[in-house]
């Protein structure tokens, strides 16, 4: 996914250019342009729904997913996200895509958190 790709790239090239930041923990890097995996990074084409069902069966604290409204979109879809963390970023764009798209059900959200910084604010909610 473009968005990942940027982000690790960004990570990688300006944040910390001598050391992955998430070496405590695996990420997967959902693509469709074949990558060599590492010990912690691991490039996969695999459906991101099917990649996280089968994370959920392993050993672990849990997962977290960053991503835009196409990768969100299949996950409420299937009603898999326990924990939204979204930050709002005041620009009006005059198109893209939603974020929620419709779906068959109703999903109860509370709001646990916010926190603003840098003219954004992060909304964090969990279901309930």
């Amino acid at each position: 996914m473009y968005y990942l790709r940027q982000m690790i790239k960004r990570i990688v090239t300006e944040l910390s250019p001598n050391e992955w930041v998430y070496s405590d923990f695996a990420t997967y890097v959902v693509t469709h342009n074949p990558k060599t995996s590492s010990d912690k990074i691991h490039f996969t084409n695999e459906s991101p729904v099917e990649l996280i069902k089968k994370l959920r069966e392993e050993n672990g604290k849990g997962i977290w997913i960053c991503g835009g409204a196409n990768l969100i979109q299949q996950f409420v879809k299937e009603d898999m996200i326990d924990c939204y963390y979204i930050t709002v970023i005041p620009t009006i764009l005059g198109s893209g895509i939603r974020l929620f798209e419709k779906t068959d059900h109703e999903i109860k959200l509370r709001l646990l958190k916010t926190q603003s910084y840098n003219g954004m604010t992060d909304l964090i909610y969990i279901k309930r």
